[in-house]
């Protein structure tokens, strides 16, 4: 059973063919290493609802949350930044609400850079609008239309270290300015940059409702790389999920079936109850004249 695998996309002008227009677009890496890892992909568009994000999140098996702009910082509480991009008023709304209801119904989650950080900030934590501001470089930013290097250290007693279990310092790929500041409730910090910064987020504890199940956050761009553990990690974990759910639309088919049948043999034993009625009735009908 292939799992469904639903990826967050951009919402942009772009222009094609001789053609311009308001446009869904992502880069197709993402959908090369869903499918290299044997999970279908479907991609999601921003814009929809809360109702809509909810119900798309109920019928999928996993969720990756992409990379991409800057998250509005009133969405954290903070005042904008100089360096902070503009506003994506739609994406936003939908990749937090995906996420959130992800979250909930325990699908399987694997947060991609922005994703990572959409992950901290639905869960209530914070971040830091430019890296360079506070560590003094630009490591983490790669080339204007590239992607960098560097190295991270994975916690040794995490999820993240049974997946990627190297010992040490991990190179990985990065393009980005912002990271995770303070915490989000039900998550911990797993990996980090040699500077200090947090790469990596996992389920952890939490003072109200903890997200439980696969949920990994990773600053660094996975589908970038060469290395598919992620991504087979997530689609192992979703794999489990589809599995729930074709059990449950068959417990749910069998349950129609049985009140179906309970049904008809409710009406047969009303009808049989009323054909008895009757031969009663006419019984007494032909023998009243004998007595």
């Amino acid at each position: 059973m292939t799992p469904v695998i639903g990826i967050t996309t951009y919402e942009d002008q772009a222009s094609w063919r001789g053609w311009s227009a308001r446009a869904v677009m992502l880069p197709y890496v993402y959908v090369d290493a869903v499918r290299r890892s044997g999970g279908r992909a479907v991609l999601l568009p921003p814009g929809g609802d809360d109702e809509e994000a909810s119900a798309t999140v109920a019928s999928l098996d996993g969720l990756v949350v992409t990379g991409g702009p800057d998250i509005d910082p009133v969405r954290y509480g903070a005042p904008r930044h100089p360096r902070t991009q503009a506003p994506t008023t739609l994406r936003d709304a939908w990749d937090l609400a995906v996420t959130g209801h992800a979250l909930c119904l325990g699908v399987p989650l694997l947060a991609i850079c922005r994703g990572m950080q959409v992950l901290n900030v639905c869960r209530g934590g914070t971040l830091h609008q430019h890296l360079p501001d506070l560590v003094g470089h630009g490591r983490h930013d790669g080339p204007p239309n590239g992607f960098g290097l560097h190295q991270v250290r994975i916690s040794p007693d995490s999820a993240l270290a049974a997946i990627l279990p190297e010992d040490g310092f991990v190179e990985v790929p990065t393009h980005h300015h912002q990271a995770v500041d303070l915490l989000g409730d039900g998550l911990k910090a797993v990996a980090w940059e040699e500077d200090g910064t947090i790469e990596a987020v996992e389920a952890g504890p939490s003072n109200v409702e903890g997200p439980s199940g696969f949920v990994l956050g990773v600053q660094w761009h996975p589908e970038q790389g060469s290395d598919p553990r992620l991504f087979t990690a997530l689609v192992d974990a979703a794999a489990g999920r589809a599995v729930d759910r074709a059990v449950a639309v068959v417990d749910q088919a069998v349950a129609v079936v049985d009140q179906a049948v309970a049904g008809q043999a409710t009406a047969g034993r009303a009808v049989a109850g009323g054909t008895a009625a009757k031969r009663a009735a006419t019984r007494g009908t032909v023998l009243a004249p004998m007595i």
